[in-house]
């Protein structure tokens, strides 16, 4: 039965991580431009004001976005299909390898992006809802996660007693 709600855990994860690129992550007010963050890059909202930055600039928040949404959904996929202790086993480094992208991405973001945006033009950012999505989709992945471990636990301890 938990292993249904692991999978929902992780296609939730993956659900957040997708609307990651539909939702702007912060926006920036300064004195002669606007800028909007987000996983495709950096836009200015101004009708004539040019962005700053590349598009190539926010490339790795682009591919970590990428990689968490399909991990996660991969897991979910697959919580449904695994039978042997062998492939829970498999999964549950998936897991891992999940929470450190995803933990990768908030780190990226928060502590390089972040700061290096607003900076040419002085201005502070202003958060939206995008940047709050990786937070609770680390929250559902660890949470899934410890799932995952639980099981693979309770089939040892099952198969010690055969």
């Amino acid at each position: 039965m938990s292993q249904r709600l692991q999978s929902i855990f992780f296609f939730l994860s993956a659900l957040l991580f997708a609307l990651l690129f539909f939702m702007p992550l912060a926006e920036y007010f300064g004195e002669l431009n606007i800028l909007r963050f987000n996983v495709y890059g950096v836009e200015s909202t101004m009708p004539d004001g040019v962005s700053p930055f590349k598009t190539a600039f926010s490339l790795p928040v682009l591919i970590l976005s990428v990689t968490a949404m399909l991990l996660s959904g991969y897991l979910a996929m697959s919580l449904f299909r695994a039978v042997k202790l062998a492939q829970f086993v498999k999964l549950h480094k998936i897991a891992r390898i999940n929470i450190v992208v995803i933990v990768a991405w908030i780190a990226v973001v928060f502590a390089y992006y972040i700061r290096v945006i607003g900076h040419p033009i002085g201005a502070e950012p202003t958060y939206k809802v995008g940047a709050f999505l990786p937070l609770a989709a680390l929250l559902l992945s660890v949470a899934a996660a410890s799932g995952l471990r639980r099981d693979i636990k309770k089939v040892r301890a099952t198969d010690r007693i055969r």
